[in-house]
């Protein structure tokens, strides 16, 4: 019988300069490099990542992966500290279980 693989959601916030704008892609290459430079090719197999979402706006984003990979997620997004060239940063708030455990922290 195959194992139910858990998922976690990490909300995390956004600090970046003025000028520092970024797309969706532009992150999302940015976290699979990070996880590539600091995990390796065999870890980063395994993580699970997606994006659910990304407000420039409210400076948060919502990413989910598996239980088991959770903190190298969190170790990855904390060592970011660039992207297309500008500084920025991305401090994680909190995990859930569920999308819902994160929404109520957003509202």
């Amino acid at each position: 019988m195959a194992k139910l693989i858990r998922q976690r959601y990490i909300l995390f916030k956004i600090i970046k300069e003025k000028d520092c704008d970024f797309g969706k892609q532009d992150f999302l290459n940015t976290i699979w490099r990070s996880i590539w430079r600091y995990f390796g090719i065999f870890k980063s197999s395994k993580v699970g990542l997606w994006l659910i979402k990304i407000d420039m706006q409210k400076k948060f984003g919502i990413i989910r992966c598996t239980n088991e990979t959770k903190e190298e997620i969190i170790s990855a997004l904390t060592l970011i500290r660039e992207i297309n060239g500008k500084r920025v940063v991305f401090s994680p708030v909190k995990t859930s279980g569920t999308i819902k455990g994160i929404e109520k922290i957003i509202k």
